[in-house]
């Protein structure tokens, strides 16, 4: 008699539209998804509310829920909005709801999903964690989304020009040395730690590096729980440099970040872009983050090269599920479901 093999735990840490592709990549796997998403950002809507209200960002959470709740067939990945999504068919007028921007008056600029996601703040009376998982049952996610911390935190940076603050001028920002945040004692959201302590795999990113990846990684207890956990830590590697942020930065480089900031923080294995046949003749400026596997050596465990691009210069969530199935084990028993699309 076979014994049922246990559903491995995979958690996303990260934010933004890398985040939201390694969730929708995770949705074609038979895993637990839980991801752990940074509230940092200062722009948009999120701005908006932050200061208006005195909550954490609320962007970064509704598209991971989103990602969560089904399958994107359209554009709407590329462009960071949700609203074409395939649901099931009680919840597929919310997810497409919940990713629609106001285009006039007060309301310019809004996302629904954030207005809805602060209304259910308000009804939980302050409770993040309890407004979220509302949110996710509201949309047929399957996974969780929970913030890194819950305290409202202001990215700053010192750069090469001088000091500056704000998770949108530090993405604009050149020569980065460094990242912080304010206050730097914000402690991680319940549920967080312990979702890194009982995970299978940790995948970091793909997103902006000081952006996306590192204000996780700051919030207090977290750079703890990873240098502690038995799950294999996965760093996945962005296509390419971003302009300002990662401006001239490699693959190494990206890396010595990381080590700067979190000391001791153990990378098992480093997936890294490779593009494929179907990418020649790419212009110069999409060339792939180059990999120079000498200084690489000593800092990653493993060093995995494979095509991680889609069509559209972004990671394809189809090809990284398959990477991460192959990382669990899973890659055999899951290729009909990875054929699919789509495992629930």
């Amino acid at each position: 008699m076979s014994v049922a093999r246990p559903t491995p735990s995979v958690v996303v840490v990260g934010g933004g539209h890398g985040c939201s592709r390694s969730l929708r990549a995770l949705r074609r796997l038979e895993v637990e998804r839980t991801a752990v998403v940074t509230v940092a950002d200062d722009g948009g809507s999120s701005g908006r509310l932050r200061r208006d209200h005195d909550v954490v960002a609320l962007g970064d959470l509704r598209m991971a829920l989103l990602a969560l709740a089904a399958e994107a067939i359209t554009s709407g990945e590329g462009s960071g909005e949700a609203a074409h999504e395939r649901a099931a068919p009680d919840t597929s007028m919310i997810v497409a709801l919940a990713g629609r921007r106001f285009e006039r008056g007060e309301l310019a600029g809004h996302s629904l999903g954030n207005l809805l996601l602060l209304g259910l703040i308000e009804e939980f009376e302050g409770d993040l964690v309890a407004a979220l998982d509302a949110f996710a049952r509201l949309v047929g996610a399957v996974g969780r989304v929970l913030p890194a911390t819950t305290v409202p935190v202001t990215l700053a940076a010192e750069t090469a020009s001088g000091p500056v603050a704000g998770q949108v001028a530090v993405a604009t920002a050149t020569r980065i040395h460094s990242v912080r945040l304010d206050p730097d004692d914000a402690p991680a959201a319940p549920g967080v730690l312990d979702a890194l302590d009982a995970a299978d795999l940790v995948l970091l990113g793909p997103g902006s590096l000081y952006t996306s990846i590192l204000p996780n990684l700051l919030v207090g207890g977290v750079a703890d729980a990873l240098r502690h956990t038995t799950a294999r830590v996965v760093l996945v590697g962005n296509l390419r440099e971003q302009p300002g942020e990662t401006e001239g930065m490699d693959l190494a480089d990206h890396v010595e970040a990381l080590l700067q900031h979190v000391p001791g923080l153990r990378l098992d294995v480093l997936l890294a872009h490779e593009r494929s046949g179907r990418e020649e003749g790419a212009a110069t400026a999409r060339d792939p983050l180059r990999i120079d596997e000498q200084r690489l050596a000593g800092l990653v465990g493993t060093i995995v090269r494979t095509d991680l691009g889609d069509e559209l210069d972004g990671h394809d969530p189809q090809r990284l599920a398959v990477a991460v199935a192959d990382l669990l084990g899973l890659a055999g028993g899951l290729a009909g479901g990875l054929a699919g699309g789509l495992v629930a």
